[in-house]
């Protein structure tokens, strides 16, 4: 029987996701007031095209910091894509889950060691890493050892205990 769940999770903005829109706001206006002021004279029309262009420019950085993250579970086959802004998607990472070396919750006691460990690349997929419902997965890609962080719902969960019973700690 095949078994396939999607999920999709958005990821709370930070603080630093609003000092970059602030940011983006300021110089806007800032490159709005002082580009016309300067070039106006000698460059005229070509003056507000810059303007437009410089104000879309960060537009687009800012909507950049509007992020939701899909799990898609077939068979075992983990695909983790980040949508960016609703419009494009990126591919993050793939793994199966008969091949991790560890699942469990982030109250784990083997957690803190995997993130302090810098040989370890983190994958973060998940709404925030202070949340509740956050898991982690320990896992090889392209001979590299990664930790994805991530939220899957309940489905996803009894698929990676089912088929990989004994690395699986979920009620830790």
């Amino acid at each position: 029987m095949d078994v396939f769940v999607e999920q999709l999770v958005v990821r709370k903005r930070t603080g630093g996701d609003y000092l970059i829109i602030a940011g983006c706001i300021l110089t806007a206006l800032l490159v709005c007031f002082f580009i016309p002021l300067f070039l106006g004279r000698f460059l005229g029309a070509f003056t507000l095209l810059i303007c437009v262009g410089f104000v879309y420019l960060l537009y687009n950085v800012m909507i950049g910091t509007n992020l939701e993250y899909e799990y898609s579970f077939t068979n075992g086959a983990v695909d983790v894509d980040k949508i960016i802004a609703a419009k494009r998607r990126k591919h993050v990472t793939s793994l199966n889950a008969r091949e991790i070396e560890m699942m469990g919750t982030t109250k784990n006691r083997a957690f803190e060691g995997y993130m302090n460990n810098s040989e370890i690349k983190k994958v973060y997929a998940c709404s925030s890493v202070k949340d509740e419902g956050v898991f982690f997965v320990l896992y090889t890609e392209g001979g590299k050892r990664k930790l994805l962080l991530f939220n899957p719902e309940e489905r996803i969960q009894d698929g990676f205990r089912r088929l990989n019973p004994q690395k699986v700690f979920l009620n830790d």
